[in-house]
């Protein structure tokens, strides 16, 4: 009737304003008329037992992702250098090709010492050529000192006699001495002549060594990448003058990353070097890190050590990032008995979650207190005991007292029928995507049902997104072109009560 009044107070005296009055309150009464039918219906839903497991406690420490050394592919010659077509982010392969240096000067220089090399070689092929020739007449010489020291010793033989005079024995022994002395000079001369051989092998060897390292230079000067990564740094010149060694590009192996924490040295017993813990991202995905090392650096102001962790496994791509934040689940004691709920049982409130209790045919409310999550369930710190029956369908319409039965809820047995779409959008703590089924008659957004609101190509729904802390509303809103959606998104529930809205794109999946 307060809405007749209304009514009719608005319309003022005119008779006209009489009818929708009177329709209002009818429309009200019918209203409430139902709503009380509704709400003494009995609600049918599903239950399952709390449980009690032997698990840990654990605390979330904020860590975040370092990366690794990065690998510095530097100019190998003083030259104009060249890179390639590449761009800051780009993936680069071991082998491929980024940059080319000007390799003339080094090709000048590899002619003029393969000239060097020809003329040290006839050099060479002329000094073992004398030393040969000298080597034969050596032998002559020798051969004509052994006739001289016969005929010295048959003039000695006939001085002896008397048969011949003194000076002519005396003049045969001197042929002999001359004949030695051109013996000696001419092996000193073959042995300076061996020195000039060996010097001329020396200095053709040296000129090999250079020419070498001069064919390597050249060949150096198409820089390529030493192994995979991603470049970090490219040099802000595409083409200069480089001097050797300055760096042209750096580039960091995807694979090299680790989370770094600050870890409270109360807990280091739990998550020191070998222990495996559980880490997720900003989507809420998973990881396992094992401790590889507590490094020796404490902070006294906040009690605590900084512990380097090696991921097991993929990093997920929203983690490719340094300083890319990283959630760690960190075990606070060693495993004891705790009472878990399953996941579905939750519902989030303003300032916590609560669980409906099936008790005598009622829902019972009861707030908890929620610990971390294990598997498909949370740990439960107050509020629930093991082997109480928590409601886990059904339970989203459901108010304290309401009548239930316990059944099927009629939930949706298998995924609908219709388009299936992967949405991405980047926040500040990096990428984010949800998957989207249209169907004919309902839709699913991370296989939760959502309403759409469809107008040719224009598309609504508001999606749900289950984080540790609390549930995020997502309001898309967006533009359907082929295969291809794009389009706003606007991220309700965040801490503090603010709201973010991002750009987000969609491709529908094949077939």
């Amino acid at each position: 009737m307060k809405f007749a009044a209304i009514s009719v107070a608005l319309c003022g005296v005119s008779r006209l304003c009489v009818v929708p009055a009177l329709f209002l309150a009818s429309l009200f009464l019918t209203f409430t008329a139902q709503a009380q039918s509704f709400g003494s219906r009995t609600a049918t839903v599903a239950v399952a037992e709390a449980g009690e497991d032997t698990l840990s406690l654990f605390t979330d420490i904020q860590g975040r992702v370092a990366a690794g050394q990065v690998t510095a592919i530097t100019a190998s010659a003083n030259a104009v250098t060249t890179l390639e077509a590449l761009r800051i982010g780009d993936m680069v392969k071991a082998g491929q090709l980024v940059a080319m240096q000007d390799d003339a000067d080094l090709r000048n220089r590899l002619d003029l010492l393969k000239a060097q090399r020809a003329e040290a070689a006839l050099r060479l092929t002329e000094t073992e050529q004398t030393i040969n020739a000298e080597r034969k007449v050596l032998e002559l010489q020798q051969t004509q000192l052994l006739l001289l020291q016969g005929k010295a010793e048959r003039a000695q033989t006939l001085v002896s006699r008397n048969a011949l005079a003194v000076d002519a024995a005396e003049t045969a022994r001197n042929a002999v001495i001359n004949a030695q002395q051109q013996i000696a000079q001419r092996e000193s001369g073959l042995t300076g002549r061996e020195y000039q051989r060996q010097l001329a092998g020396a200095a053709l060897a040296r000129i090999d060594l250079e020419i070498n390292q001069l064919q390597a230079d050249i060949r150096a000067a198409q820089i390529t990448a030493p192994a995979d990564g991603q470049i970090v740094y490219l040099h802000p010149a595409r083409r200069g003058y480089l001097r050797e060694g300055d760096v042209l590009i750096r580039t960091r192996a995807p694979a090299d990353y680790e989370v770094e924490a600050e870890i409270p040295l109360e807990y280091l017993l739990f998550a020191g070097p070998g222990e495996s813990i559980t880490a997720m991202d900003f989507t809420g995905r998973n990881i396992t890190l094992t401790a590889r090392v507590v490094l020796p650096v404490q902070n006294v102001r906040t009690g605590t050590q900084t512990v380097r962790f090696a991921v097991s496994g993929t990093l997920p791509e929203s983690l490719l990032a340094e300083n890319a934040p990283v959630t760690l689940q960190v075990p606070t004691t060693s495993p004891a008995p705790v009472v878990t709920v399953p996941k579905d049982a939750v519902i989030p409130i303003s300032g916590g979650h609560i669980v409906f209790i099936a008790d005598n045919g009622v829902a019972v409310q009861r707030r908890v207190k929620l610990g971390n999550a294990a598997g498909d369930a949370f740990v439960v710190l107050d509020g629930l005991s093991a082997g109480e029956q928590v409601i886990t369908r059904g339970n989203e319409g459901l108010v304290d007292g309401k009548k239930i039965k316990i059944g099927d809820p009629g939930r949706r047995q298998s995924g609908p029928k219709g388009e299936k779409w992967t949405l991405n959008w980047t926040t500040r703590r990096g990428p984010a995507s949800g998957d989207l089924v249209l169907g004919e008659t309902k839709s699913f957004f991370n296989d939760e049902p959502v309403e759409v609101t469809r107008v040719g190509n224009d598309i609504n729904f508001i999606g749900k997104l289950v984080l540790p802390f609390g549930v995020l509303d997502l309001e898309f809103i967006g533009t359907i072109a082929g295969d291809k959606m794009s389009g706003t998104v606007t991220l309700r529930g965040l801490p503090g009560g603010r709201e973010a809205t991002l750009d987000f794109t969609g491709s529908k999946d094949a077939g």
